[in-house]
């Protein structure tokens, strides 16, 4: 008899607990269980997590300090297309010479250059329409929503093709209507109210909508900066021929939203759409989901994790002790990806109830990619939940269980989406089961020889 320290690599990661009794010197790893006579360390992946989408149609976009131009077509998904309001401020008090000359006005978009979706070597058609009226805020809203929208002239007043350039800063330089342009020169020239009183613009020029227009479906979609600038520019016929240029700013960060336009494909139809943030939930054993789960928070879909059968491996063993490491791996759906169609960098799960809401962080996983074999995955070190989970005989009660979400950064700004299978699964190629989503956890068993 004697006390000793084991040290075991699990993962990558050395864990050591002390024992106290009959060590054997050699302990064998890498089966599915160690045994040293008196401790099992065991390794269980066949518990099989329940797995659902969520989907709530309703989610803010407004002030998140980022458009899109653009849209896609997503096979899972359905067509997108997201449309961008901006407010503007009429320029600072100006003098302007009466012999001076309109020229032209100019819309400046700047992406961000470093976020895209889609394909990059297609060309896009930006437009922008004239806002009908005032943005306000519905009586109960404070903030705008991915459904909401704003009526537009028929006629847009300006129009640009472009192709950009995915990590550089490119600037769109969209030529505006010549009326609207010479109607802008004139009025603050004349000093009329409606371009030198804030609040009379904006009855007077509530503002532009941004978006790919309703002719060709476009290809790729680009995030541009909410420093959107119209600049009026005109000179003066003398012998410098000065050229200057009145300066229409975006104005009010929290007018500035995201309309998402998106048909949805089947099994996602399922879902009603009623402008509402009442979180739906269907599980992937529903017949028409075929085991898979869907997410892509932009459109108002996560996924849930939940693990009712959790408590099986607590009670099957009367020796269970404590759990030493418990990992969920995510694998996308084979050919649900591509580099066009990107996966979120990373995830984040977040502990939920029977409520679908999104709680406590719990853990990050960094996505590992092959397009070309089967290792893309998601990993995420969720021991301390499942630690406390394993033993409370509520967890099935109250529904608890993991939300699948991007980090709270990316939530609102990207369109990275993930489709994953659960234990039921059946993907393509020789390795069918490699496409299910998995939870391997490894347990202390200590045999009592008193």
């Amino acid at each position: 008899m004697r006390n000793g320290l084991l040290w075991l690599v699990l993962g990558g990661i050395p864990i050591m607990w002390s024992l106290s009794g009959c060590v054997k010197a050699n302990i064998i790893y890498g089966q599915d269980q160690i045994n040293n006579g008196l401790t099992n360390i065991i390794m269980v992946d066949s518990i099989t997590p329940v797995m659902s989408t969520l989907f709530v149609d309703s989610l803010p976009t407004s002030a998140k300090g980022v458009a899109f131009i653009g849209g896609y077509q997503d096979q899972y998904f359905g067509p997108v297309s997201p449309r961008s309001y901006f407010q503007f401020s009429p320029p600072p008090a100006t003098t302007i010479d009466p012999l001076a000359v309109f020229d032209s006005a100019t819309l400046y978009l700047v992406p961000t250059g470093h976020y895209y979706y889609g394909d990059t070597t297609q060309w896009v058609d930006v437009y922008a329409s004239r806002i009908q009226y005032q943005m306000q805020f519905p009586v109960t809203q404070a903030q705008f929503y991915n459904n909401d929208s704003f009526p537009v002239d028929p006629t847009p007043v300006g129009h640009a093709h472009v192709l950009l350039r995915p990590n550089f800063q490119d600037t769109v330089y969209m030529p505006l209507d010549t009326a609207l342009g010479s109607d802008f020169f004139n009025k603050v020239r004349e000093g009329n109210i409606n371009l030198t009183n804030a609040a009379q613009f904006l009855g007077y020029f509530p503002g532009l909508q941004i978006s790919a227009g309703n002719g060709t479906s476009p290809e790729v979609l680009y995030a541009i900066k909410d420093t959107v600038l119209i600049k009026v520019w005109y000179h003066t016929p003398d012998g410098q021929r000065s050229i200057q240029a009145l300066q229409f700013r975006y104005n009010n960060k929290a007018y500035q939203f995201n309309e998402i336009r998106n048909t949805p494909q089947p099994p996602l139809t399922a879902f009603k759409r009623q402008y509402e943030s009442t979180v739906q939930q269907i599980y992937s054993t529903d017949p028409s989901f075929n085991h898979m789960a869907y997410m892509s928070p932009l459109l108002g879909y996560t996924a849930k994790i939940q693990f009712p059968y959790l408590r099986q491996v607590y009670q099957a063993d009367s020796n269970f002790r404590n759990v030493l490491k418990a990992t969920l791996i995510i694998h996308p759906v084979f050919q649900s990806f591509s580099q066009q169609y990107l996966l979120p960098p990373s995830l984040t799960v977040a502990a939920t109830d029977y409520t679908n809401q999104e709680g406590t962080s719990v853990a990050t996983g960094i996505l590992t990619l092959d397009y070309g074999g089967t290792d893309t995955q998601y990993s995420f070190d969720i021991t301390s939940f499942i630690q406390a989970e394993i033993q409370d005989p509520t967890v099935d009660y109250y529904q608890r269980g993991l939300m699948v979400v991007p980090p709270s950064g990316n939530y609102y700004n990207t369109f990275n989406r993930l489709v994953m299978g659960d234990r039921s699964f059946v993907g393509p190629g020789t390795a069918p089961g490699y496409w299910q989503t998995e939870l391997i956890i490894y347990y202390v068993s200590v045999i009592n020889t008193l």
